[in-house]
């Protein structure tokens, strides 16, 4: 069963992928700093379910925000914290998912290529 968020003016079901792939497919350098990174955004944003799955070249940040949350801010945010660990593409995804549910998060990095079990 999908999880309906309940905030003051609205419903929601499903939640928010940001993706970012390093240039050139270079290693990451420091995965756990980089968790870091991810984990301090969300506290400053109050994101809601956050996962978070670093691979070697790329990373995924899944999470629920409230409606007065502006998606750019997030974006803008975590691409200032993260340029001192590697050269990021300039290109990056950021979309609805369906549910941040685990099993739902696997199949959306399935689709991606990727196992959630070797982020």
């Amino acid at each position: 069963m999908r999880k309906t968020y309940k905030f003051n003016h609205s419903v929601c079901q499903g939640g928010y992928l940001y993706t970012h792939k390093t240039l050139n497919g270079e290693i990451i350098k420091n995965k756990q700093g980089l968790k870091n990174v991810l984990d301090a955004s969300s506290k400053k944003f109050h994101l809601i379910d956050v996962t978070i799955k670093i691979y070697d070249s790329n990373f995924f940040l899944f999470f629920m925000a409230k409606p007065s949350v502006h998606p750019l801010k997030v974006i803008e945010s975590i691409q200032k914290h993260i340029d001192s660990f590697n050269k990021w593409d300039k290109k990056y995804i950021y979309t609805g998912v369906y549910d941040l549910q685990e099993e739902y998060i696997r199949k959306d990095l399935n689709k991606f290529g990727f196992d959630y079990d070797k982020g």
